[in-house]
Formats: C-alpha cells, structure tokens, sequence
C-alpha cells in the first residue's frame, strides 16, 4: 500500500511540474509562438514560424521577397522599391538563414500561390559550411506548414520543452525594459537604434569598444556543404525561372574579421560553385567597405547604408556614389576553369 501511495504522489508530482512548465511556456512564450503577448518584447525570436503567419495573414500586399540570414534584416524594402516598378517587398530575414530555408519558404509561397515577381537573395559565406538546423534548434524550426508537418505536435515540443535560459532572458528583458533591438513585422526588418546613434555620434569610440572588432582569428572555417546548398541554389534558380520571377543573386559584404575565418581556397570555390549555377554580384573579399569597421554594428551585421550602396550597385544607380571595389557582377560560368 505504501509502495502504491508513493508511486501516486511521484506521478501526481510530475504531472503538476508538467503542467506548470506548459503554463510557462504558454505565458512567457520564449520563442513567440503562442502569441500571448504577456511579455511583449523580444529580442530572439522564432522568425521561421513567425514571419509565415504574418504571410498568411498578409500575403496579398506583397508582391516581392528579400531572403537572406540575420544580415539582410537592415534593409529597409523601400531600399529596393524604388528600383523595382511596381514592387511591394517584404523583408523576410532569419536568424542564421541559410538556403535550405530559402529553398523551403520558395516552395511554400508558390504552393499557397501567394504573389511573387521578384526576389533579393542574399547568400553569405556561412552557407559554405551550414545547412538546415539541428531538430533541437527551437530558435529556427520551420513553420509546420512549410514543413507539412503535425501543428499539434508542433506546438506541443514549445509547450512541454524545457527553455531556462530563454525564458529567464525573456522576462528579464521585459522587466529592466532593455530594448536593445527593434522589430517591425510589419515590414520584417529589424534596427539597433541605440548602436546606430552611437556609431553616429563617435565611430572610432565605438568601434574601440566592440571586442569582435579585435578578435585575433584564424583561417578555419571550410566549404563542407557543397552538395546540399548547391542543390537548394539550383532548385531556387529553377523555380524562379518557371514561374517568371526575376531573381537577383548577391554575396554578403562581410566584415574583415569575418572574412579572416575562412580558408581561402575554400571561399574561393564556394564563388565558382555559384558562378556555375548563375550570375550574381559579389560583395565579399576585403574592400573599402569590408574593411571599415564603422559599416558594421560588430563584426556580423551592416549598417543600413551598407544595404543601400549594394542595391545601387546591383541596380546601377548613378545618383549614390558607390565605391569602385564594392560590388563585382560574376556572369555565369565565368570562374570556370580558374
């Protein structure tokens, strides 16, 4: 009898932390997937899952996509609308966006039929060596709905899954109001305007005070996921030529102390690799750009007027004043055989 008591208050005792680690899941909401809104702000945020049920809700004033990882997200659509007769884009940024997931939001917007003429696909460096997520990565699981997958179960993993440090980091953030960076879902970009008004004021001070800056690294990072993201390239330029949309292909500028992680014979195959699947404009490699410091909020993300030199660049534009080593167009299959 004893033995049986025992066993009934353990299970009775698990199911109440059960319950209560659903009730703070469902409450705090970590990764935004709920939508309780009880602790409005968020830096991290699961933009897979987020940004599609925007679309869904909003997919008819669009008419144009930017696709690119965390480093696109500064690019304001009205950058490139004004380039684009008759555009209505809408910034489709990921944290650590790469091009499984480019390939598998392509796929699902033409298969709701959701409009779309042209789209701005940034690839980075990163691509070389990252390709989809790890199953326990909740920060980047794709929307069931893209992925044809069970919603309930779906949901269930974010209800019942145990997030300490992203819900401490979530309720922190809203308790000492630190709003270190904004969001607009409306357009899908996000802003530090805390950082920007601080590289304003005083850049050299600023850049002195960001350790990435100064990081003494080494060239270690390799191209290992050739056949995966090559193939989602190919599957991309393919579905942007059956269904007429105009597709522009361009490299990251990287920052130097980015650029000086990978090996360069590696990097350098990564370009041809591209260049045989279709022409694009690259901005990586060490220029005018790259190599200042005050372009960057640290070693990973440009400025907002970094975003507008590359679209003048790609778009041709002769009133913005576009340095001569930023931007090189690589016409398909001209890297071949070097």
């Amino acid at each position: 009898m004893r033995n049986l008591q025992w066993i009934i208050w353990v299970v009775f005792f698990m199911f109440i932390n059960f319950v209560l680690l659903g009730l703070v899941n469902y409450i705090v909401d970590p990764f935004r997937v709920f939508g309780s809104n009880v602790f409005p702000y968020q830096v991290q945020m699961n933009e897979r899952f987020v940004k599609i049920e925007y679309i869904k809700k909003n997919h008819h004033k669009f008419n144009a996509y930017l696709f690119g990882s965390s480093r696109i997200g500064t690019t304001e659509p009205e950058t490139i609308e004004k380039y684009v007769l008759n555009s209505k884009f809408y910034n489709f940024t990921l944290s650590s966006g790469n091009l499984h997931d480019y390939q598998s939001h392509l796929e699902f917007f033409l298969k709701e039929k959701y409009p779309i003429k042209t789209l701005y696909l940034q690839l980075d460096l990163d691509d070389m060596n990252i390709y989809g997520k790890q199953e326990s990565d909740y920060l980047c699981k794709l929307h069931p709905e893209v992925t044809d997958t069970f919603t309930t179960f779906y949901y269930m993993k974010y209800l019942f899954g145990f997030f300490p440090m992203n819900t401490r980091t979530k309720v922190m953030d809203n308790i000492e109001n630190r709003k270190t960076k904004q969001r607009n879902i409306g357009t899908g970009t996000w802003s530090l305007k805390a950082k920007e008004a601080s590289l304003v004021e005083n850049c050299v001070e600023y850049v002195k005070n960001v350790s990435s800056f100064h990081n003494k690294n080494r060239r270690i990072r390799k191209y290992t996921t050739a056949e995966f993201s090559m193939k989602s390239l190919r599957r991309i330029v393919a579905l942007c030529k059956q269904n007429d949309i105009t597709l522009h292909v361009f490299t990251s500028p990287h920052n130097q102390n980015k650029m000086d992680t990978f090996i360069l014979e590696d990097y350098y195959k990564y370009l041809k690799d591209i260049s045989e699947i279709t022409s694009f404009y690259d901005f990586t490699g060490y220029n005018s750009i790259t190599q200042n410091n005050c372009n960057y909020y640290e070693a990973s993300h440009y400025r907002p007027q970094v975003a507008k030199l590359i679209a003048a660049r790609i778009f041709d534009d002769k009133h913005i004043e576009v340095p001569d080593d930023f931007g090189k167009y690589i016409e398909k299959g001209s890297l071949s055989g070097k």
